[in-house]
């Protein structure tokens, strides 16, 4: 299993995919740690993207104990079992998460934020 931690960049992460590709056995797998781009965009540059999935670690990753892996359209059940199984090792609190906007974490935090810029440029101190 690679996990490939590049920089939130689509055109890098298909580029360091299709290098891993190369360099790797066809049954290798290739997560990528992305925090909310389209995980299907980017495997679909592969010959088998059955073996992607997304595996998003929180920053800091040695303190943060969620892991969520993040399935695709074409992820096999080998690849999710392989990430649970990973999550499990690292002693991560993993969940499985769809292919969606923010997936679970980064979406459910959105709407915060969203509600504290509001609040900011309403003139509201953070002592209120």
């Amino acid at each position: 299993m690679i996990i490939e931690a590049v920089p939130e960049i689509m055109t890098l992460k298909k580029e360091v995919f299709l290098d891993i590709e190369k360099h790797t056995r066809p049954d290798a797998l290739i997560c990528t740690n992305t925090s909310g781009l389209n995980i299907d965009d980017i495997a679909a540059v592969l010959k088998d993207p059955s073996r992607v999935m997304g595996c998003h670690f929180f920053s800091p990753a040695n303190v943060m104990q969620l892991l969520e892996n993040v399935r695709t359209r074409s992820s096999s059940e080998k690849t999710l079992a392989t990430g649970m199984a990973m999550g499990k090792l690292l002693s991560k609190k993993t969940v499985m998460a769809g292919n969606c906007d923010g997936f679970v974490g980064n979406r459910m935090a959105a709407p915060y934020a969203a509600e504290a810029k509001m609040l900011w440029e309403e003139g509201a101190s953070p002592e209120q």
